[in-house]
């Protein structure tokens, strides 16, 4: 009598329909076509935040907050205060009666003592106006 020695290897179908081996590497939990699509989607919506966020960084790096490209400052000529020569009989109030614009009398007095280091003037000085 001889011996016969049956040996069994233990199959699954796999996606496509064939017999495959239990522990071979193309064993693979069966998915179902909506869990893959379902995958592909949020794979795929992902990728486009991403890609989305990176051309927003990227344009804001490139052109600056402000939509334009990115320059050095302009340089401004630097502010020339005006000034008058008091005459005798002047006051800080007539000086401000003449030159004070649209802005009220008593603000314009004020910012003329501040300027001037104090509220009184001689004949000659140099009165600086705002």
């Amino acid at each position: 009598m001889s011996a016969m020695t049956a040996t069994t290897t233990l199959t699954r179908p796999n996606v496509a329909g064939r017999a495959v081996a239990a522990s071979s590497p193309m064993h693979r939990r069966a998915v179902s076509d909506a869990v893959y699509r379902r995958r592909r989607t949020v794979v795929g919506g992902a990728l486009a935040v991403i890609a989305a966020l990176a051309v927003t960084v990227g344009h804001d790096v490139l052109a600056g907050s402000g939509g334009v490209p990115a320059s050095a400052a302009v340089s401004q000529p630097a502010h020339v205060r005006r000034h008058v020569t008091a005459l005798p009989g002047d006051t800080l109030w007539s000086i401000a009666a003449v030159h004070r614009g649209d802005v009220p009398i008593g603000r314009y007095v004020d910012t003329l003592v501040d300027l001037n280091g104090g509220a009184s003037i001689m004949a000659g000085q140099r009165v600086v106006l705002p």
